[in-house]
């Protein structure tokens, strides 16, 4: 089937005009799924703050200036020193001024902050921690809506997968816009503090959703040859999201201003209700022959070629043939055939362990690292650019030498990177902030592979499942990265080596994956169990699926040429 379905792609068009607009409207996805993604950074900003003094800030005044309340905090506010062995004023406490104006700071009783707290305004506005007071004892509250959140990603990841190989792409993408759209307006109106993080929960199920079940379906409707290019496309859109998050935030700095602007983008997305197609693969596989004729159709109409009636004809009866299809009806797939294969089984639970270790370390060095100094929003940016460093690396060396050398040599050097912190003298940080970055780089060029990657080791019956499945176990990954960093807590360098550790074995680890550049994509469970078989007979399957109607195209000119 996987022949003539390639025969029919090259006869409409491997790369028209129809795929062109689909891959550009799943890819333009990526870019709003982004700005959500990493929303929390600045609705949950947190920014210096200390007890509510009325000597020194009455609710009905206007409050003075930050650092003209800094200069009269003393004798008010007790000295403590920071985790970096400063003195500063505490955040959470104060001293009991009650009958005691004469009494000296030796004293006087400290108490906690009874009348709230004031916050710095110099770099935020209002985040949802200074309008629920998320701070000291309530400061927890803050990080949990934050493991909340990727919590969600976690759930909708799995969810989204299984709705999707069931239903389809294209329904299952269409109703995660329309329902994030309703989510992300209604959560910016929150009246408190659970609904808040209620909310933010579907947010991170719908919003994962969107990203994977696009990228599936763009997977499906492109050629292998441009997979690669689709997949760096759509990680350039995301990392878009990223800086147009930090522009956004510059300008609006109150959070539920911020939350209405960035649900503004997904309103464009309202209009591939006409735009997008399901994926015809999909309904091949899934024995959906007509649907998936009108695709074809539509798909050759759009690129100006003829339909192939007579290699449809050939496909269908294939695929009834070798999928053993009867008047009984077609087997439905559940999680189980993601493990019921032997080498099925070895690839989910390497690919799941990877994007365990890749989400980990990637947030754990993001959140660990500590807080350059400057505007938190050009830091931010200027870090989020980075990632285009990534792209360029992986896009370069995908098609080049696979799929599996760029993500090994990318770990390793994260691992060797995040392990060598240990040994470098505290004098020394410069030196330890250079090999952070060098192992956050290495992880991002992973990041921008493996989606690519992983798509391809999955068969087509269940491959929106499995990524939803990697998926949800990478977002586990996200969730426990900040209680590594609590490990520094017994020995500094502790977090980072472990990290370190994970990365290196992750990197020894896919050293067992098949190769999948220049494979085909598989379709069914045999071919994914195969795939190594799959690799070693494709050059002989292109031979054979170039008959001599097809030898005066650009494709076959191409590959005559090679």
């Amino acid at each position: 089937m996987e022949y003539r379905y390639r025969r029919i792609i090259r006869d409409i068009g491997e790369f028209g005009r129809f795929q062109k607009t689909v891959a550009f409207c799943l890819a333009v996805v990526a870019l709003p799924h982004g700005i959500h993604s990493l929303s929390m950074a600045f609705l949950g900003a947190l920014p210096e703050h200390h007890c509510r003094l009325p000597a020194v800030y009455s609710p009905g005044g206007v409050p003075p200036s930050w650092k003209d309340q800094l200069e009269s905090l003393n004798g008010s506010i007790p000295l403590e020193i920071d985790a970096s062995g400063e003195w500063r004023y505490s955040r959470c406490q104060r001293f009991n001024l009650t009958g005691a104006l004469n009494a000296s700071t030796e004293n006087r009783t400290i108490q906690h902050c009874t009348d709230g707290w004031v916050y710095d305004r110099s770099h935020y506005g209002k985040s949802i921690v200074t309008q629920f007071d998320l701070v000291c004892d309530r400061a927890w509250l803050r990080e949990l809506a934050q493991s909340v959140h990727m919590l969600g990603f976690s759930v909708g990841a799995i969810t989204s997968g299984t709705l999707s190989d069931r239903y389809g792409r294209r329904p299952t993408l269409l109703w995660c816009i329309f329902l994030l759209l309703m989510l992300s307006v209604t959560s910016a109106f929150s009246p408190n503090y659970i609904v808040f993080v209620i909310l933010k929960f579907l947010l991170g199920a719908v919003n994962v959703s969107i990203y994977y079940t696009a990228f599936v379906l763009g997977m499906e409707v492109l050629d292998h040859s441009k997979h690669t290019m689709f997949g760096m496309f759509m990680y350039l859109f995301l990392v878009l999201g990223y800086i147009g998050l930090g522009a956004l935030a510059y300008v609006i700095r109150d959070w539920w201003k911020l939350q209405l602007a960035i649900s503004a983008p997904f309103l464009l997305c309202l209009s591939y209700w006409w735009l997008l197609p399901e994926s015809p693969r999909w309904l091949l596989v899934t024995g959906r022959m007509k649907e998936a004729k009108k695709v074809i159709k539509r798909a050759a109409r759009m690129n100006g070629a003829d339909f192939p009636d007579k290699l449809y004809h050939e496909m269908e009866a294939s695929l009834i043939q070798n999928d053993g299809n009867d008047k009984k009806g077609r087997r439905e797939y559940n999680l189980l055939d993601l493990v019921r294969k032997p080498n099925i089984r070895k690839n989910t639970l390497i690919v799941g362990f990877t994007w365990f270790v890749m989400i980990a370390v990637y947030f754990g060095l993001s959140l660990g690292a500590p807080e350059l100094p400057g505007d938190p929003y050009v830091n931010y940016i200027m870090g989020s650019c980075m990632e285009l460093v990534a792209i360029v690396l992986a896009w370069s060396t995908m098609d080049r030498w696979g799929r599996k050398p760029p993500a090994i040599a990318a770990l390793l050097v994260a691992g060797i990177s995040c392990g060598a912190t240990a040994v470098v003298p505290k004098e020394l940080w410069r030196v330890s902030t250079g090999l952070v970055m060098v192992g956050k780089l290495g992880v991002s060029v992973t990041y921008a592979v493996f989606p690519v990657y992983s798509a391809e080791v999955f068969p087509t019956v269940v491959r929106n499942m499995g990524i939803g499945v990697v998926s949800m176990i990478g977002r586990a990954g996200g969730i426990l990265a900040p209680f590594v960093a609590l490990l520094g807590e017994y020995w500094a360098p502790l977090p980072l080596l472990t990290f370190g550790i994970l990365s290196f074995l992750d990197g020894v680890a896919i050293l067992a994956l098949p190769e999948t550049l220049g494979v085909p994509l598989p379709n069914t469970l045999e071919d994914a169990e195969n795939l190594n078989r799959m690799r070693e007979k494709n050059s002989e399957n292109s031979e054979k699926i170039l008959p001599d109607e097809f030898q005066k195209t650009e494709i076959y000119d191409r590959i005559t040429v090679l």
